[in-house]
C-alpha cells in the first residue's frame, strides 16, 4: 500500500493516511510506503501481488468525497490527481507496460478540491476506514 504526497497542503494526504494505518494492527502481509513522487510507485507495483495507492484528488467537490479508481479510470482523472513531475498515471502505465496486471491495482482518492486545503482529520479517518474495510477477509 502506498500513499503519495509532498510536504505541502492537501498533498500530504497520502502520507497522513499511511502514517495513520501504521498505527493500526494491519496484517503482516501489508507493507506501507510513503512515496514522495509517483515515479517511486513503478517498482513497488511490479513487486507486489496487490496494490492500493492513496492520493489526493483536485476535483469538483465536495471536499471529502472518496473515489475508488481502477487502472482504466486513471487517464480521465490524470489532470486532477496530485501534482507531481511524473504523474500517477504515467507510473501506472509504465508498470503495466512492464507486465503489471491491470487487476492488481486499486487507487483510493479523496477530493480535496484545492491543493492548499488543510487536511481534515475526518478525511484521514474516512480513508483509513475504507482501507480497513478493503483489507477485511470478507471484502
Amino acid at each position: 500500500m502506498a500513499g503519495i504526497g509532498s510536504p505541502h497542503g492537501a498533498d500530504r494526504l497520502g502520507w497522513a493516511v499511511i502514517d495513520a494505518l501504521g498505527e493500526r494492527g494491519l496484517p503482516e502481509a501489508v507493507a506501507l510506503r510513503a512515496c514522495r513522487t509517483p515515479s517511486e510507485l513503478t517498482p513497488l507495483l511490479l513487486a507486489c501481488s496487490r496494490a492500493l495507492v492513496i492520493d489526493a484528488l483536485l476535483g469538483d467537490g465536495p471536499a471529502g468525497a472518496i473515489h475508488w479508481l481502477k487502472m482504466a479510470d486513471l487517464p480521465g482523472a490524470a489532470l486532477r490527481l496530485s501534482s507531481h513531475g511524473v504523474g500517477l498515471v504515467e507510473a501506472v502505465q509504465l508498470a503495466a507496460a512492464l507486465g503489471m496486471p491491470e487487476d492488481r491495482l486499486q487507487v483510493l482518492v479523496l477530493d480535496v478540491v484545492l491543493p492548499q486545503s488543510d487536511i481534515q482529520p475526518a478525511w484521514i479517518d474516512a480513508l483509513v476506514a475504507q482501507v480497513t474495510a478493503a483489507l477485511s477477509p470478507t471484502a
